[in-house]
């Protein structure tokens, strides 16, 4: 899943490159595709930016790769043109292994950036940042993919739903959770916000895939679609493994225990509670909206704010005892915190999402 971008100088490419290069950490491989002259080299002039390397960052054409070393990483700028180049072809002697790239990919510390990276065939990585550059004169239009096997593809979370028999209400829930968040995330990436659309995807439409495990009640003849025995078993088994666990932190320990640990940590923290509890942890913009977009939808029905905790005083409230309902309270205020945070210079109010 692509987010597009339209640079229209050579000033903005730089600048979305510094804020992908401000979200890079070690491990991290981004691969950097595109014409001569389209403006791969701004970009990682930015991206040079976004690690804060101290000296200017020049293309190593015929050196390959430069190395900057930064305070927790290593930052590996590798140049692939003449590799495969049909006007200065590279001596046999030349190759990917030769020239240091096989070992910085083992590096654990380092950063790898790759120009020319169509000269890698078929020697790509298991997980890597895409980035595609076309366009001429100053405008660009540049596509940024997060690639990454340990982010659920959508056989994986369908087999998922089916795995833990994902009552169909709660599905139509997801669905509407997802369009919220996928709507808000589209907002952003126009404005120029570096989203991993994958994760966020991912993470909303599995965020309430143990939520059974959690209902206040299980009764059969609540249910608006055929129950078969073995779903009803496949609930009990579950409620009674979970007792007493929140649906987010059932799925974040089971989605954690398939490798899809960063999946798994969007998913935990759309818990209300989190926000007041825990707040520094929603330091990026896929956990701050998929948090919201839950807090936007009622059912399968997008209401305001207002009308989702109404909602939800009005369902559980009763439950609560005065703690509990003063720290709730205060869920509620960080909430609508979040909303103008969120909304703040993105273009659109929360109303027109819908």
């Amino acid at each position: 899943m692509e987010a597009t971008y339209l640079s229209e100088s050579p000033e903005a490419t730089i600048q979305l490159g510094k804020k992908l290069g401000a979200r890079l950490k070690s491990g991290d491989v981004v691969l950097l595709f595109g014409e001569l002259g389209a403006g791969k080299t701004h970009f990682i002039k930015g991206i040079a930016e976004g690690l804060e390397v101290s000296t200017t960052v020049k293309s190593p054409t015929y050196a390959y790769v430069n190395r900057y070393d930064l305070d927790e990483a290593v930052f590996y700028h590798y140049d692939l043109y003449r590799l495969g180049d049909s006007v200065t072809p590279t001596p046999i002697t030349t190759s990917l292994s030769s020239i240091g790239y096989n070992e910085s990919l083992d590096d654990p510390k380092a950063i790898n950036v790759v120009e020319w990276a169509d000269r890698l065939g078929a020697n790509l990585p298991h997980s890597y940042i895409k980035v595609g550059i076309e366009g001429g004169g100053d405008v660009r239009k540049i596509r940024i993919e997060f690639i990454d096997p340990r982010i659920p593809n959508q056989l994986v979370i369908h087999q998922l739903y089916e795995e833990w028999a994902t009552p169909q209400h709660v599905r139509a829930h997801i669905k509407q959770v997802s369009h919220v968040a996928m709507e808000l995330a589209q907002a952003f990436v126009e404005k120029g916000e570096i989203i991993n659309l994958n994760l966020l995807y991912a993470a909303s439409m599995l965020h309430d895939i143990s939520r059974v495990c959690d209902f206040i009640t299980l009764e059969r003849d609540k249910f608006q679609e055929d129950i078969t025995d073995e779903k009803w078993r496949k609930w009990e088994t579950c409620r009674a493994q979970h007792k007493g666990i929140h649906h987010a932190t059932i799925a974040y320990e089971q989605l954690a225990k398939l490798g899809f640990s960063e999946v798994a940590e969007v998913i935990r923290l759309h818990r209300s509670v989190n926000i007041v509890d825990e707040p520094d942890s929603y330091d990026t913009l896929e956990k701050k909206i998929l948090y919201y977009a839950d807090k936007r939808v009622k059912h399968d029905e997008i209401v305001d704010l207002e009308e989702r905790f109404r909602d939800g005083w009005e369902r559980y409230g009763q439950y609560d005892d005065t703690q509990t309902r003063k720290r709730f309270e205060q869920v509620e205020k960080r909430t609508h915190q979040l909303e103008k945070e969120l909304f703040k210079g993105l273009g659109i109010e929360p109303g027109d999402v819908k």
